[in-house]
């Protein structure tokens, strides 16, 4: 029976018209989304190593000093861009799984511990992807992690790729990406491809008919 919750109704001169509205097919939504995942996750790694690398071979200001300093001058900080753009890409990722999934507790769980982790991710991302003349970027700086200077001297790290930040960004990968595993592997087993049939050898067709 199709209920009300299948369909989209309108009235129109007195009449019902009634559409029935497709099915999801939650198994290509998984499959779709583990190689969205999969692209994100290749890209935060390639990026994370370019980043570690660079300031690996950085040329050192008072080398053998207590206060050594990488010089990073005229690196034009994409690398760090790039990244950014790939974790705004996994935040994007998750909240279209939670939604199109029914909003699991676990994922929900895993996004809030994203969010607390890199709480100022949207606050770089947007200024990054839409430059504007506003100052939204006058404070922020681009080393091996890009950082909002403070009046008093200080920094406020808005998004590191070389410690916790990444780590929260592959935590919460690794739980999407298990969420859908899991969704794919309980698809296959409520209903298992048939096995394939066995041909039948010329000798056999023979003897079939004697």
């Amino acid at each position: 029976m199709i209920t009300s919750t299948t369909l989209d109704r309108v009235r129109l001169r007195g009449l019902v018209y009634v559409e029935v509205m497709p099915k999801r097919d939650f198994d290509k939504a998984a499959s779709r989304f583990l190689s969205a995942l999969r692209r994100t996750g290749a890209g935060l790694e390639k990026q994370r190593h370019r980043i570690l690398d660079r300031s690996a071979n950085a040329p050192r200001i008072l080398p053998d000093s207590p206060h050594e300093v990488i010089d990073l001058t005229g690196d034009d900080g994409n690398d760090l861009d790039y990244y950014v753009y790939e974790l705004a890409r996994l935040r994007a990722v998750g909240i279209s799984i939670i939604k199109i999934f029914g909003q699991p507790q676990e994922l929900l769980d895993a996004q809030r511990s994203f969010e607390a982790s890199i709480p100022h991710l949207r606050d770089i991302r947007n200024p990054l992807t839409h430059p504007n003349d506003n100052d939204e970027l006058d404070e922020v700086a681009f080393f091996s992690a890009v950082v909002k200077l403070q009046s008093d001297g200080s920094a406020q790290y808005l998004v590191d790729p070389r410690y916790q930040h990444h780590d929260a960004a592959v935590a919460y990968h690794k739980a999407l990406t298990s969420f859908l595993r899991t969704c794919v592997r309980d698809a296959i087993a409520a209903d298992p491809p048939r096995p394939p049939r066995r041909k039948v050898t010329p000798a056999e067709d023979d003897g079939a008919g004697l």
